[in-house]
């Protein structure tokens, strides 16, 4: 499951086929799984003029179900992170089958609903009954509000709860928008972050999370990447694929327009 969050540097944040064999063989082939896990997922560390964006997706196994991913095309940005359910080889090729469908929706110019939507109508036909994609997107625009939209997890924000991709047909899809300044911080994160438990089963946390984002604020996204990450790994062992994206403006969206006029 995903949430977004927004941090800014002086406030607090707002806070919103057959695979019968397959599993096998991917276990005696590590390094194929490893190269799988890399070419589908990479670390994404990426800067234009407007946005800085840093994120990684550390699998619990050879192989997860979790996605960090960024497309740029003209003035949009688009930085998304989704979680298919489960673990192993069959949740990664789901992943990889959602990662393309995105990607392809982007590329063609959708609005984030009608993607979500498509998406969600197509994925029952490609995947086992009892599996699921939840995601959480931003949209930069060059306007002076990002546009977020959710699928499975309700952000730390104003928002509306919507459902998982893949599980109910005519499940509709909305996006929302919100007004960021320079300076600003936004987090994509999964659960397996923010659920991680300690020997007494007490959650990481969005607070915990929080709180590194308001400190950490100004420094480099790397930095506060590998902040929150060592603070989830002390917190408790690792139970599900881990992934956060960081997105800082570097602009408003006023100077934003008004540079490229």
């Amino acid at each position: 499951m995903n949430s977004l969050m927004q941090a800014m540097p002086s406030e607090s944040p707002i806070v919103f086929t057959d695979l019968c064999d397959a599993p096998v063989k991917a276990s005696k082939e590590p390094g194929l799984a490893l190269a799988i896990q890399n070419t589908l997922v990479p670390s994404l560390a990426y800067e234009d003029k407007h946005v800085e964006v840093y994120g990684q997706t550390i699998p619990k196994e050879d192989l997860g179900g979790d996605l960090a991913d960024l497309v740029a095309a003209g003035r949009d940005m688009v930085a998304y992170v989704a979680d298919v359910s489960g673990h192993g080889l069959t949740a990664a090729v789901l992943m990889g089958m959602v990662k393309t469908a995105v990607r392809y929706g982007l590329h063609l110019g959708q609005a984030l609903p009608v993607l979500l939507d498509g998406l969600n109508r197509v994925l029952p036909a490609v995947k086992e009954p009892n599996m699921y994609a939840t995601l959480a997107g931003l949209r930069f625009d060059g306007s002076n509000e990002v546009e977020y939209i959710t699928a499975g997890h309700v952000p730390r924000c104003r928002s509306t709860a919507q459902f998982p991709l893949g599980l109910f047909e005519d499940a509709g899809y909305m996006s929302r928008r919100v007004r960021y300044e320079a300076g600003d911080v936004f987090a994509l994160v999964t659960d397996g972050v923010v659920e991680a438990t300690d020997e007494h089963e007490a959650q990481f946390g969005f607070e915990r999370l929080e709180q590194i984002l308001c400190d950490s604020a100004e420094r480099p996204l790397s930095e506060i990447f590998e902040a929150a990450l060592a603070a989830v790994t002390r917190h408790g062992i690792q139970q599900d694929d881990q992934t956060l994206l960081l997105v800082r403006a570097l602009t408003s969206g006023r100077q934003a327009q008004a540079g490229s006029m």
